[in-house]
């Protein structure tokens, strides 16, 4: 009977100084990588602003003169004609 009072006695001393420890490193302060924990995200959307104060402009944003902009389409489009006679080569020597 003894045995398992003692027993018992060093499972709940066990069980208290466990509980213990476990509170006090609770009590530690964050380390310096968790202070800097969402500052990544943060920095990388505050660089891709290319104009914080655009929301503030009244006046509409403008793009390209509509010539200007068919030139600037036809020479993009070109850039794709070799590439399909390449894909097209690649399929026929499958």
């Amino acid at each position: 009977m003894r045995d398992q009072i003692r027993k018992i006695c060093k499972v709940g001393a066990f069980v208290a100084l466990s509980g213990a420890l476990l509170g006090l490193a609770g009590c530690f302060p964050p380390s310096a990588l968790e202070m800097d924990y969402g500052h990544a995200v943060h920095n990388n959307f505050a660089q891709q602003v290319v104009n914080p104060t655009a929301g503030f402009n009244p006046k509409p944003a403008v793009g390209l003169p509509p010539q200007a902009a068919k030139n600037e389409m036809a020479q993009y489009d070109k850039t794709f004609k070799g590439q399909e006679k390449k894909a097209l080569e690649m399929k026929l020597l499958k």
